[in-house]
């Protein structure tokens, strides 16, 4: 057994936020399906039908678990492209498991490649310092404005 202890504090993968960044959900199609452009590439959101929609594409909070799942295994992926380890694909898995007063989310991370049990663990590590995680660990004011 390995006690590997890993400095992540030089490793910096957060990204700054770009004034070209844009997303848009202007385009309602039916009824609470909408369509979401971003940065060139359109997606559908939707509801369910149990909840007042057509089931046409993944709800926002499908989105937003989507979002810590894509970030998870490209932070980890580029990290061991960077370091030349053998990772080959990374199995994600979020679920929101609580939403209120307090919010919590699970990941599941599988990694699949020949990897030493150092560089698993390095790889894991890494998925704590993905941007979205620490976006949604530090949290967020929103400003709204409307016409």
């Amino acid at each position: 057994s390995s006690n590997l202890k890993i400095n992540l504090s030089k490793v910096n993968v957060t990204k700054k936020c770009e004034t070209k960044m844009s997303v848009d959900s202007t385009k309602r199609n039916g009824k609470l399906d909408f369509e979401i452009n971003v940065n060139g590439f359109q997606l559908v959101s939707d509801v369910s039908e149990k909840n007042g929609g057509s089931a046409l594409g993944p709800n926002p909070h499908d989105l937003l678990e989507a979002a810590l799942a894509a970030c998870t295994a490209i932070t980890m992926q580029m990290y061991a492209h960077r370091k030349g380890y053998a990772l080959k694909s990374s199995d994600v898995k979020i679920k929101i498991t609580k939403e209120g007063a307090e919010n919590e989310m699970s990941r599941e991370i599988v990694l699949d490649g020949d990897l030493t049990p150092e560089q698993r663990t390095a790889i894991l590590a890494i998925a704590e310092k993905c941007p979205i995680h620490l976006f949604l660990e530090r949290g967020a004011r929103i400003v709204t404005s409307g016409k």
